[in-house]
């Protein structure tokens, strides 16, 4: 596996925190409320579009699916701003993927979570020391 790929895949779980079809960021509060009508007129159209398009994106979802992205954005929220800054990068590096990458990210992390415990140690070990630090 290429240095980049083993870089994706040791950082997939933390994408999957952010993974989510509504595209907010780390550090936002909540997803978006409803635009207050002296602030929405502040924004670009484009500005305004994309509030809009997220707040009745989240507004679709089953309430379950609300709060898991509420969960997940306040994990993050929670995460040294140093952290939250290479996941939104992690996350960036993702979206530049080809969808053959992220395939094969995705089987390597899948192949991973099948190892036992104490090989997944060993390996995470070793790519610390191949300067991957942990994160």
């Amino acid at each position: 596996m290429s240095r980049p790929a083993r870089r994706f895949g040791a950082s997939l779980l933390a994408l999957l925190l952010i993974a989510a079809p509504v595209a907010a960021r780390a550090d936002d509060p909540k997803p978006p409320p409803p635009p207050a009508p002296g602030n929405f007129q502040k924004l670009t159209p484009e500005e305004r579009e994309r509030v809009h398009q997220r707040w009745q994106q989240f507004q679709k979802l089953p309430p379950q699916r609300q709060q898991e992205i509420r969960d997940r954005m306040d994990k993050l929220r929670q995460m040294p701003p140093e952290q939250r800054q290479q996941v939104r990068q992690n996350f960036q590096r993702w979206q530049q993927l080809t969808p053959d990458q992220k395939q094969q990210v995705r089987q390597k992390y899948q192949q991973f979570q099948k190892l036992p415990p104490e090989q997944r140690q060993q390996l995470r070990e070793r790519s610390r020391v191949q300067g991957h630090p942990r994160r």
